[in-house]
């Protein structure tokens, strides 16, 4: 190593970076020979050689630090290390004549020949070119840890190892533990790592210890060697049981979070509860529902029977209110078409153009005058509910304000229809009390989603509003019952 001491400190430094890569990379290659799954003569033998080879990178290393300390200090001493050289070479040697009869490997074998070129009597008979053999040396077992830790991390990916093994159990959602039968852990994923923390408060290293002070006593035993462990926010269900890996056997120990499940089994008790209480009310419901049925029945008529006589009873209002009574045959016919009115309508579909201008002809017949300006919507469902708004306000006008004219405006706003019902009559001489014809003309409206405005000044004024696309294109509607 005397040589050394001569090269420029530029070339000491790259050979001291080299040294230092190269007992990394020998680190890396060794730890990662660890946590291979293969067993047996010729694993020990690998892990023997990376160990060995590891050793050799740090004699360089040292040698190399010696050389660059002491030349920072001003003085040369001979090399060191000369046990440690010659032992590492022997038991390399050895190793490598094993694994070549083991299995015809050649790479420890070259490792030990890097080693052969820095024994101490190789610095003795190369002389001047003993650091010609040192770097080669160095740079060999750089480049064969390097070679070496790619290999094993291009393994991991394609064969089952240690590592391998911890990652898949880490990426799981039940925490495992394994532990042999004097408590000592063999393994465990982060899962149970962190649950014992949470449950414990620190991380067992004894499991059998863990199992019996702090999952079994605080659990509630869920049968078959399970325990349902709860936490403040969450549910554990462990599971303990024996398993053999090998020719020993050790105890596994896994827990599932429950949360969701327990938390089910509690709504489902709850919903049963609810599902008893909906049966005694739908059994008082149904025992009512004849009732409902007959009440609703009776509206329904009495809507129909109000919708289909209004404007006959309007015309012999105006028969009376003007004096003109009707001659016995005009009478009888007034007579026969309310009767036919009554059960001529039903819930048979109407056309609403259709009732608009039988509604303005049968009303001209008596003096009044129904004016629509703007065109009834292409709903056939909306246009309908206009025109049926229309008539009930037109009856009420004309019965209660004793109006002659009656004017109707139909706009369409794109994403509403309005119509507003206004008249020539009387203004009310009180406030506007919704009976049973207005309650009906909001039934109406609401039915499709809009609604009904009451203006009494200037004039009485109805606003019907609807919205837009509540109705059937085209349609002829169905009128409410």
């Amino acid at each position: 190593m005397l040589n050394f001491y001569t090269f420029p400190d530029t070339v000491r430094i790259v050979f001291n970076t080299a040294a230092l890569l190269g007992a990394g990379l020998a680190a890396l290659a060794f730890v990662l020979q660890q946590h291979r799954f293969n067993h047996g003569l010729a694993y020990r033998l690998h892990n023997a050689a990376a160990f060995l080879v590891l050793s050799q990178t740090f004699i360089h290393a040292a040698l190399l630090a010696q050389v660059y300390q002491n030349v920072s200090e001003g003085f040369i001493v001979a090399s060191e290390y000369i046990f440690a050289r010659y032992a590492v070479f022997a038991a390399l040697a050895i190793v490598a004549l094993l694994l070549f009869g083991a299995e015809k490997s050649l790479l420890p074998g070259l490792a030990a020949a890097a080693a052969f070129l820095t024994l101490p009597f190789m610095e003795t008979w190369t002389g001047r070119a003993f650091p010609l053999f040192f770097t080669t040396a160095l740079f060999a077992l750089l480049a064969s840890s390097a070679r070496l830790s790619l290999r094993l991390s291009r393994e991991y990916g394609t064969s089952i190892s240690g590592l391998s093994i911890k990652e898949a159990m880490d990426s799981l959602d039940t925490a495992l533990l394994f532990y042999q039968k004097n408590g000592r852990v063999l393994m465990q994923n982060t899962k149970m790592r962190d649950l014992m923390l949470e449950t414990a408060g620190r991380v067992y290293y004894d499991g059998r210890a863990y199992l019996e002070t702090i999952v079994i006593p605080h659990s509630e035993d869920a049968g078959a060697g399970s325990y349902l462990y709860r936490l403040p926010d969450s549910a554990w269900l462990f599971t303990a049981g024996e398993i053999t890996a090998g020719r020993k056997t050790v105890t596994q120990v896994a827990a599932a979070d429950v949360t969701g499940q327990n938390e089910a089994a509690t709504i489902l008790k709850d919903r049963q509860r609810e599902l008893e209480q909906r049966q005694q009310n739908l059994k008082a419901f149904i025992e009512n529902i004849d009732r409902l049925c007959r009440a609703e029945e009776l509206l329904r008529v009495k809507k129909v029977i109000h919708d289909a006589q209004n404007q006959k009873l309007i015309r012999l209002l105006q028969y009376l209110r003007y004096g003109e009574l009707p001659d016995d045959t005009s009478f009888e016919a007034l007579k026969a078409g309310m009767l036919r009115g009554t059960y001529a309508q039903g819930d048979i579909v109407a056309d609403p153009r259709a009732m608009l201008a039988t509604m303005e002809r049968q009303y001209g017949d008596i003096g009044v005058k129904i004016e629509l300006m703007g065109n009834l919507p292409a709903e056939g469902d909306i246009a309908l509910i206009l025109v049926q708004i229309l008539q009930e306000a037109a009856a009420n006008a004309v019965t209660h304000g004793h109006a002659n004219e009656v004017f109707a405006r139909v706009t369409d706003g794109g994403s509403k229809y309005v119509m507003q019902v206004t008249d020539n009559g009387a203004q009310p001489v009180a406030e506007v009390k919704e009976g049973s014809g207005l309650a009906g003309m909001r039934r109406y409206a609401q039915g499709l989603g809009g609604s009904l405005d009451i203006s009494a000044s200037p004039r009485f004024t109805l606003t019907v509003t609807i919205p837009a696309g509540s109705g059937v294109p085209g349609g002829t509607g169905t009128p409410l019952t």
